[in-house]
């Protein structure tokens, strides 16, 4: 992956490279094609057979190293110092709205349970690992991952408030509360959703599992280690 950066290459030209045999590199290509953090095309020659050139994917150049949490921080103070908190604030309501009109793209029907159930497999499909559960008269969203993790050291004040804007606008005016949240250094997020807007979130260990889902089958789900450096 390395030697594609910046410039395609065929099997060969990769074997040459870096001393190994060149069926080991199809192989190894293959893999990676599989995992989609590369792709393939045919290239004409002037003479013989077109080549088959490889070259990194979006997801590819994802495993590199990338330093976009230092510029995220600069750019939160910035606008902090600039616009103060209380626009801030705002700023990020609205972009909690813009997220849930992204997910959310179909209509939602049937009661609260049911909607509930669809925006959970919404949450999944997009990489959150949710699950559902009941406890007496209020709802327990499992988060197993954070999507928003990355940012969390600039904006984890707000980014829950993301996941909240989204159940609104599937539960509309019900209570949310936190048990859980990784945010706060905790492994996963627990979201209390209240129908009857009661806020006694005590005994949250005996409920009951009502909707679970497989982990999508997306390049999150992988084990794939981030390239470092030269390695």
């Amino acid at each position: 992956m390395v030697k594609l950066l910046g410039k395609d290459a065929n099997a060969i030209e990769l074997a040459r490279k870096l001393g190994i045999n060149e069926s080991a590199v199809r192989r190894h290509l293959d893999a990676l094609e599989r995992e989609g953090l590369v792709s393939s095309r045919f290239e004409r020659c002037e003479r013989g057979r077109p080549k088959k050139m490889f070259s990194l994917t979006a997801n590819g150049r994802g495993m590199f190293p990338r330093k976009s949490g230092a510029f995220l921080s600069l750019l939160s103070q910035a606008i902090t110092r600039r616009y103060g908190e209380e626009e801030v604030s705002l700023l990020m309501s609205v972009v909690a709205k813009d997220f849930a009109e992204k997910l959310i793209t179909k209509e939602i029907r049937g009661d609260l349970e049911n909607r509930l159930k669809q925006q959970v497999q919404l949450l999944d499909d997009y990489g959150f690992f949710t699950s559902l559960f009941k406890r007496g008269d209020k709802y327990v969203i499992e988060y197993r991952n954070c999507v928003f993790e990355d940012i969390i050291p600039q904006f984890g004040k707000y980014v829950c408030n993301i996941d909240e804007e989204v159940t609104r606008k599937v539960a509309g005016e019900v209570s949310i509360e936190w048990k859980e949240r990784i945010a706060e250094g905790d492994k996963r997020c627990l979201q209390i959703i209240s129908p009857s807007g009661l806020r006694d979130c005590s005994n949250l260990s005996r409920v009951t599992h009502i909707y679970g889902f497989t982990s999508p089958n997306t390049l999150q789900t992988r084990r794939l280690q981030p390239v470092r450096g030269g390695e």
